[in-house]
Order: C-alpha cells, then sequence, then structure tokens
C-alpha cells in the first residue's frame, strides 16, 4: 500500500505499473525495482511511487483486489451518506420554498388590498373637491 504524498491518505491499488532494470555490482547481477501511477481518490492528487514486488504476483493482484473493493465499499458509503444528506436538504428547500410563496402571497394579497383602500380614497378626494365634474372650457 502507498500514501498519497498530497494527503497522506492510503492509495491501494496502481492504474499503471512497469518495471525497471538494472546492473548491479554484486556479482553482475541484474536487479527489478517496480514501479506504479496512482490516483488519490480524496485529493485526486496523481503520483508516481515504487512497490513492492510481491504486488505485481498472484498474492499482489489479490491484495489489489481487496484494496479496490475496500474502497468500492467506502465510495459507496459515502455516496449513499451523501444522497441522504442530499434529500434532506431538498426536503427542507422545498419547505422553505412553500413557506416564502406564502408570505409572498400574504404580501401581494396585502397591497392590493392597500392599493383598493387608496384607490377609494383618491375617488372619495375627487368627490369632495369637485375634481373631474367640471369640464373645462
Amino acid at each position: 500500500m502507498t500514501n498519497c504524498p498530497n494527503c497522506q491518505t492510503t492509495v491501494g491499488t496502481p492504474f499503471k505499473t512497469w518495471s525497471v532494470s538494472r546492473k548491479t555490482s554484486k556479482h553482475d547481477g541484474v536487479s527489478e525495482t517496480f514501479f506504479g501511477m496512482f490516483d488519490c481518490l480524496e485529493c485526486g492528487h496523481r503520483f508516481r511511487a515504487g512497490i513492492k514486488g510481491n504486488e505485481t504476483g498472484i498474492k499482489g493482484v489479490a491484495e489489489k483486489i481487496k484494496g479496490i473493493e475496500g474502497e468500492f465499499v467506502n465510495t459507496l458509503k459515502n455516496l449513499r451518506e451523501k444522497l441522504k444528506t442530499l434529500t434532506t436538504e431538498r426536503a427542507n428547500l422545498i419547505i422553505e420554498i412553500d413557506e416564502l410563496k406564502k408570505l409572498a402571497e400574504d404580501k401581494a394579497n396585502a397591497l392590493e388590498s392597500e392599493i383598493g383602500m387608496l384607490r377609494e380614497e383618491v375617488q372619495s378626494l375627487k368627490q369632495l373637491l369637485g375634481v373631474g365634474e367640471m369640464d373645462p372650457m
């Protein structure tokens, strides 16, 4: 297992692997080093890191599969939690919108009533002052 250099999250499986061979001074042998390219699921950082040789064998593949399965389980759990949170937030927002609509309707009705009263007052004042009854010559 490798840790992300950016956020130190354990990253299980490389999406790409390769090996580098080099000659060693010991008995003119050859050493093989394995590297992998990783994607961090937490911060999205992509990085290269050395991996152990046994991670590329059958046991390594089985460990990788277990690691991937664990990551999928965690991702599924996180998605379920996010979905639940978003569903709750959506319901709360719908309730808030309904309350605001009622408030807006009440204000609109109050304004309509006030405008009606003002129109009646204007009519009364016109009648009291006799405006509108006289025709200009």
